[in-house]
């Protein structure tokens, strides 16, 4: 039963619905909204996280009026602590929140107890601000994903459906998003990644291979030692970043999203500093055969020291399905510095010849 609360939390902070944590960013896509005509797709997340906290999680008796508070708040930038302060007073209240909340599920199931219920607040004013930053986290979600959010309808879809007035059943809430994610949007983003393909096909230095990899060589490095073979290994500096030009991932501290820098802080505080600044970007190396088709085509492109920018369609990233941090459909660009080749050695290759006759 300890598990359940974590698990709750945990799915609901990332994102209620999907909403990514990975694409803040960029401008952000919550609006107040057109109270005049119902937006579905807000109503129905909302409506989502409702269900969520009616059934899994009903037994934490939140301050709803200040997880709203925290939502509607963090989702136009207004909250009175940072994403980061939010993150950090969760993550102190919610041990001990979460504790008190196992040992009471496991007394609600014993039938033979007398004992009064164990109370998962020991105060108001923990409740309160665990519900504050609970909500906090979960706007600002919102206000870093990729979906058109309006706030109005959103917490019209929450409310009700904790109040159990929803004008919407489970059923049809699932069956919604179900559509929304798997049908509309991966059609929508395919659409918009091929418009967004063919605009930077127009762009000077720009080539396109046989396989429909976009490319630009800033520098081509030393050629005569560019990878050749699938299993050679290569060092890189990189930035990847979506359409829209938000970066999701890169090996250079500077250029990382704001949460994965204080990952690497909280983490990893030797790779910093007495100041806090980075002491050094390190490269990443892998194999070609392990990276996603067009990293493998683009790497043997140019040499060491050289310097490409990858445009790579869907179908030679992450396709249909897309993972975490990448919307299904999705093209994707990626500015990449070749830092060294490593060509790949047949660990069953016969020895040289004069090797065999020494030995």
């Amino acid at each position: 039963m300890k598990k359940i609360f974590n698990v709750a939390v945990v799915a609901l902070v990332c994102g209620a619905m999907a909403v990514s944590c990975c694409c803040g960013g960029k401008k952000s896509m919550v609006t107040k909204g057109d109270k005049s005509k119902m937006d579905t797709l807000s109503y129905a997340m909302g409506a989502n996280l409702g269900f969520f906290m009616t059934t899994r999680i009903a037994e934490i008796d939140f301050n709803t009026a200040k997880l709203d508070q925290g939502i509607e708040q963090a989702a136009f930038g207004k909250g009175k602590w940072t994403a980061e302060e939010a993150q950090e007073i969760f993550q102190q209240l919610v041990v001990p929140v979460n504790e008190r909340f196992g040992q009471r599920m496991q007394q609600l199931q014993d039938t033979t107890s007398t004992a009064e219920p164990i109370a998962v607040f020991v105060s108001e004013g923990e409740r309160d601000s665990l519900s504050y930053a609970y909500g906090l986290n979960i706007g600002n979600d919102l206000k870093g994903g990729k979906f058109p959010i309006q706030m109005h309808w959103y917490l019209q879809g929450l409310q009700q459906t904790r109040a159990n007035e929803g004008a919407l059943t489970e059923e049809q809430i699932q069956e919604f998003l179900q559509n929304f994610f798997m049908v509309v949007y991966p059609q929508q983003e395919k659409e918009a990644s091929e418009a967004w393909l063919a605009k930077m096909e127009k762009k000077s230095g720009v080539q396109k291979s046989d396989s429909g990899l976009l490319y630009r060589v800033i520098n081509e490095g030393d050629v005569s030692r560019s990878a050749t073979d699938d299993r050679d290994q290569v060092t890189v500096h990189y930035t990847g970043r979506d359409r829209d030009g938000v970066v999701f991932d890169s090996s250079i501290f500077e250029n990382m999203p704001a949460q994965r820098q204080e990952m690497m802080r909280q983490y990893q505080p030797d790779k910093f500093d007495e100041k806090g600044n980075i002491i050094e970007n390190e490269p990443v190396t892998f194999p070609l055969d392990r990276v996603i088709k067009g990293w493998t085509e683009g790497m043997k492109l140019v040499g060491p020291g050289g310097k490409i920018i990858l445009y790579i369609p869907a179908e030679l990233a992450y396709g249909a399905r897309g993972n975490q941090a990448i919307a299904p459909n999705a093209a994707l660009e990626f500015e990449v510095e070749l830092v060294d080749v490593k060509p790949y050695e047949d660990p069953n290759a016969a020895a040289p010849a004069e090797k065999v006759e020494a030995e």
